[in-house]
């Protein structure tokens, strides 16, 4: 299991001040391990194995929700601006923004001047 550098920093010194609190600490532990060893654990104290990480439900809840707002933001504004313009025949295209106003708005005076 590979930590953090600061939290294993912070058991470095966990460990520091247990050796200056009880110096045969470590001996003990250590032929407790010995004795224990391939002996079975207790069902209590058994720690469950994660087969894989666990992953957040409230992340992919809110990555869904940020989609969802998106996806409603594009429709609304596909949907608000559908009716807008018309658009323009293809043979004028390539025209002024005054005649491409003009399309838009259905005025007739942008075409009759040539879209000057």
């Amino acid at each position: 299991m590979s930590l953090s550098g600061r939290q294993q920093a912070i058991l470095d010194q966990i460990e520091r001040a247990l050796q200056a609190a009880d110096p045969g600490l470590k001996t003990m532990f250590t032929t407790f391990g010995r004795l224990a060893e391939g002996q079975p654990v207790p069902g209590a104290e058994a720690v469950p194995r994660e087969s894989a990480p666990r992953r957040r439900p409230w992340r992919l809840a809110l990555i869904c929700a940020i989609v969802v707002a998106a996806l409603g933001v594009l429709v609304v504004g596909i949907r608000a601006t559908s009716g807008d313009c018309p658009g323009l025949p293809s043979d004028q295209v390539i025209a002024s923004a005054a005649v491409r106003y003009a399309g838009c708005s259905m005025s007739t005076d942008a075409w009759s001047r040539g879209g000057r």
